[in-house]
C-alpha cells in the first residue's frame, strides 16, 4: 500500500564539525512506508562501508519480500507482525554481509554498524534495531524515545550499577553492546506499537542525540512539525551548533491521514451469515 499524500518524509546527513567523513547512512523507501538510518564504525572507512550495506541491504529485501506478505497476520510463536519479522530477516542479513566483509578483507577488520529500521503500515509502526541510533515518537506536542540504547550506560543503568544522572556523567556514552558486524550472532530488538494521526517519527544518530536534549528535540519538532524539511534542518543545525563532534543524521516522519487497511475481504463477508 503506498503511504503517498498518508505519511510525509525527511531525511538529512551531515559530517559534523570535527569528523573527517560521513560513516552513517540513511534511506526510504516511502511507498512501502520505510525508514532506515545506521552508524558505522570502524577505521580507513569501514564504518561507511558498514553502514552503507546495512541500510542498502534492508532497503532491497524489504522491497523484495513486501508483495508476498501475508499483511495483517502475526506470527503465533513470537506475537511480532509479518512487517516487523520482515525487518529482523532483512537486518540479519545485513549483519551476515558485514560480518563476512570484516573477517575476508583486512582494511574492514572490526567494523561494524548500529541500526535502526522502521514500517509504518496499517496505522502502525514495525520497529527493529541494534545499537544506540534511536526512534523518537512526537505525541501531541511530547517527546518520547521508544527505543531503548544498547549501550554500556543503559546497562549498567538497568543493572543498578549507576543512577541515570551518574551513569550519564561517568561513563562514556558512546560505547555500544552491541552493532551488527561485530560478532558471529546479533540480538536484533524488535517494538510494535500504534501510530496516529498527527504523531512525528524521528529516526536518528547518537550524533543528534548526543549534542541535543530530548526537551530542545521535542521543541524543535513541534516548532516545525508542519514543514518536516525545515525540521530536519534545524535539528542538524542544532548538534551542529553544540560542537558538531560527530555525523549528524535525522529520518522524519509525520503521519498526515489514516493508512489502515480495513478488513480482509473474508472477514467482510463473514458479516453477511
Amino acid at each position: 500500500m503506498a503511504l503517498k499524500g498518508k505519511v510525509a518524509t525527511a531525511l538529512r546527513s551531515d559530517t559534523g564539525r570535527v569528523r573527517g567523513n560521513n560513516e552513517d547512512a540513511v534511506g526510504e523507501d516511502p511507498d512501502i512506508g520505510l525508514l532506515v538510518l545506521a552508524d558505522g564504525m570502524g577505521g580507513h572507512n569501514a564504518g561507511e562501508i558498514a553502514s552503507g550495506i546495512s541500510v542498502t541491504t534492508v532497503l532491497d529485501v524489504v522491497r523484495r519480500r513486501w508483495a508476498q506478505l501475508r499483511h495483517g497476520e502475526v506470527d503465533a510463536d513470537s506475537g511480532h507482525s509479518v512487517e516487523a519479522l520482515t525487518l529482523r530477516a532483512a537486518i540479519e542479513q545485513a549483519h551476515r554481509a558485514i560480518h563476512t566483509l570484516a573477517q575476508s578483507q583486512p582494511q574492514c577488520a572490526g567494523m561494524g554498524t548500529t541500526i535502526v529500521a522502521c514500517l509504518l503500515h496499517d496505522d502502525r509502526m514495525s520497529i527493529a534495531y541494534v545499537g544506540d541510533s534511536r526512534l523518537y515518537r512526537l505525541r501531541n506536542g511530547k517527546l518520547e524515545q521508544i527505543t531503548r540504547d544498547h549501550s554500556l550506560v543503559e546497562e549498567l543503568i538497568a543493572r543498578g550499577h549507576y543512577s541515570r544522572a551518574d551513569a550519564e556523567r561517568l561513563v562514556r556514552k558512546n560505547i555500544v553492546t552491541r552493532a551488527l558486524g561485530v560478532e558471529p550472532e546479533v540480538a536484533i530488538d524488535l517494538i510494535e506499537d500504534t501510530v496516529e494521526v498527527g504523531d512525528l517519527i524521528l529516526l536518528c544518530s547518537d550524533g543528534l542525540s548526543d549534542m541535543v536534549s530530548d526537551e530542545l528535540i521535542g521543541l524543535t519538532l513541534a516548532k516545525h512539525a508542519a514543514t518536516l524539511d525545515y525540521a530536519a534542518d534545524a535539528l542538524v543545525t542544532l548538534a551542529n551548533t553544540r560542537g558538531g563532534k560527530d555525523n549528524v543524521s535525522v529520518a522524519l516522519a509525520r503521519v498526515d491521514r489514516s493508512f489502515a487497511r480495513g478488513r480482509r475481504w473474508y472477514e467482510r463477508l463473514i458479516d453477511w451469515f
